[in-house]
């Protein structure tokens, strides 16, 4: 009788250990989780073709309800922004907007699903976050008995499980329109990203630039220069209609000479037809008013 009692002590002990070791504190905890991009992923690209990716980790899971936090620990500006670049409208899900090294923002998931998200300024940096329910913690339930001399069930009753709503809180993002894919000037003067305006340099920056070297090279110096003050001639855009005006008056000429671009396929004609796009440019905007100043002076002088 003594030794059924100690191999029934034994086994009760055994089954309690087992039950300890798969309690939830074992499984993953993807309540919240950090993302940030790879070092140095900004500068080029070629980060998309390693293993690891352009982000760490590149691909995130995340509960529904908990925080993803995108952290810029790099030394240039990044965004975070939901879609991929051959998206219309991209930032529906979240946008971070422009983050300059050491800033962070946060997103809450309200949806299950697999989102893709992108860089707007090096659009080859991508990455996809999972957003899974949580995993819901049920009571254990202990049996134990008792061989002799009566047996003896015992039964842990099963706690009372409240389910408390919590209001989460909705984190505003971005309208789609300010962002126009990247195109904020643009967007803002010709008032919506589906403008055909728009849409031509969205489509220039997708198909002619971002599938050539040079292109791509061109439009990552590019993006670090026009995010510094994009936002704010945007923002003055829609506070004054007579800028936002006087803006898409100064930028038809551009848009006439982009135009060239859309004939661009190999690296060479994007290379050649680029530069002559600059000269255009820069003859347009800086050459023929200096020019026009210069007369101006020497009439005044005459």
């Amino acid at each position: 009788m003594k030794t059924k009692a100690i191999s029934s002590i034994f086994l009760l002990f055994t089954i309690a250990v087992g039950i300890i070791s798969m309690s939830p504190a074992s499984f993953a905890d993807h309540s919240e989780v950090t993302i940030t991009p790879i070092s140095g992923s900004g500068s080029s690209s070629g980060c998309e073709l390693t293993e690891e990716g352009c982000y760490n980790p590149s691909i995130a899971t995340v509960d529904v309800g908990g925080v993803v936090t995108f952290s810029n620990t790099d030394s240039v500006s990044h965004t975070f922004s939901s879609g991929v670049p051959s998206d219309d409208v991209i930032g529906t899900e979240f946008n971070s907007g422009m983050l300059a090294p050491g800033d962070s923002a946060e997103w809450i998931p309200e949806n299950i699903g697999e989102f893709s998200y992108f860089d707007m300024i090096h659009p080859w940096m991508q990455g996809t976050i999972i957003v899974q329910e949580a995993a819901a913690e049920e009571p254990v339930v202990v049996e134990e008995v008792v061989e002799e001399p009566v047996v003896v069930e015992e039964v842990v009753e099963e706690p009372v499980v409240v389910e408390e709503v919590v209001e989460e809180p909705v984190v505003a993002t971005q309208e789609s329109s300010e962002e126009g894919g990247g195109c904020l000037i643009a967007t803002a003067a010709y008032g919506s990203e589906l403008a055909p305006q728009v849409q031509m340099l969205r489509e220039i920056r997708d198909n002619q630039l971002m599938n050539t070297e040079s292109g791509s090279a061109f439009m990552s110096t590019f993006n670090e220069l026009y995010y510094t003050f994009s936002p704010t001639i945007a923002d003055m855009e829609r506070e004054s209609p007579l800028f936002k005006e006087i803006v898409k008056a100064g930028l038809t000429p551009m848009l006439s000479t982009l135009a060239i671009m859309e004939n661009a396929e190999t690296e060479s004609e994007v290379l050649g037809l680029g530069l002559s796009v600059i000269a255009l440019n820069l003859g347009m905007y800086i050459g023929l008013p200096a020019f026009g100043i210069i007369k101006v002076i020497q009439l005044r002088k005459n």
